[in-house]
């Protein structure tokens, strides 16, 4: 497989929220219903390679398909699969709701979200591949009982700085299992946790990837991205799955109505973006 670097970036978050001035609470809401939608938003290949093979008249060698549940295609797959096998590609679970799955408690356990899997086949070295794509999904939530449409939806995006490995033993980063692991890497983890204020409460959304760790200094650095990086590692030749969870906390807000009035003249819609801190 051919030694090229593909970026995922991801664009700020935008927020929105959706309170019904009549359905809103000073009741803390114990349980959501849910619907996550998600899929490929802006996408670009990489610059042509010197010897490339014909590339796809619209998108440059780089095909979008698979459903779209308003977030995007699930499906982008790109380069020629060497002695005839599949391209490399990265598939999303487009929907994910409740019911079928779990009720989400306040206060309580994750449920799962959107599933993203990288199909890591070789491909030649002469193929164009991804260079650059969002992941956006999209958050409604339905507080329980009464089916009250609180908040949503909440459309969040995030950026992932992608290495193709060029599978030469002794060129692998530090922590692979095969010959040799591509590097995923999260460049907006401080979106993974925001608030929301609805009257009495601050309800926190927190979302997590299965896997994420801060990565070894040789992974950030393949990646393109400083020491210190957080992503995971993806094994070649094989379909490597990730589940994102979420789940919701809340507290009580001191001074309700000073707080909501603040949260929504500074964002208009009540929602406060919650940073975590850089390691």
């Amino acid at each position: 497989m051919s030694n090229f670097r593909k970026l995922l970036g991801g664009t700020a978050v935008a927020l929105t929220l959706i309170a019904s001035a009549g359905q809103a609470s000073a009741a803390l809401i114990q349980q959501w219903d849910y619907v996550v939608t998600a899929g490929w938003g802006a996408f670009a290949p990489a610059a042509p390679n010197q010897g490339a093979a014909p590339n796809d008249s619209t998108n440059n060698g780089v095909v979008a398909s698979g459903a779209d549940f308003g977030s995007g295609p699930t499906v982008l797959s790109w380069g020629q699969g060497v002695n005839g096998g599949p391209s490399s590609s990265l598939v999303v679970e487009g929907l994910v709701t409740s019911p079928p799955n779990p009720t989400l408690v306040t206060n309580g356990g994750p449920v799962n979200g959107a599933i993203l899997t990288h199909n890591n086949n070789v491909i030649t070295g002469t193929s164009n591949d991804l260079s650059s794509a969002t992941l956006q999904t999209s958050l409604t939530l339905t507080a329980l009982p009464g089916g009250v449409p609180v908040v949503g939806p909440i459309p969040l995006m995030f950026g992932v700085n992608f290495f193709e490995s060029p599978n030469n033993g002794g060129t692998c980063v530090g922590g692979s299992t095969s010959v040799c692991d591509d590097v995923f890497v999260l460049t907006n983890p401080e979106d993974l946790s925001f608030d929301l204020v609805i009257e009495d409460f601050i309800y926190t959304i927190s979302l997590f990837v299965e896997g994420l760790a801060t990565l070894g200094d040789d992974a950030c650095a393949a990646a393109g991205v400083d020491s210190g990086c957080e992503g995971f590692l993806t094994q070649e030749n094989l379909s490597n799955s990730v589940q994102t969870t979420f789940q919701i906390t809340a507290t009580p807000v001191a001074e309700p109505g000073t707080l909501a009035l603040l949260g929504l003249g500074l964002l208009g819609l009540g929602i406060a973006r919650r940073r975590k801190a850089a390691a």
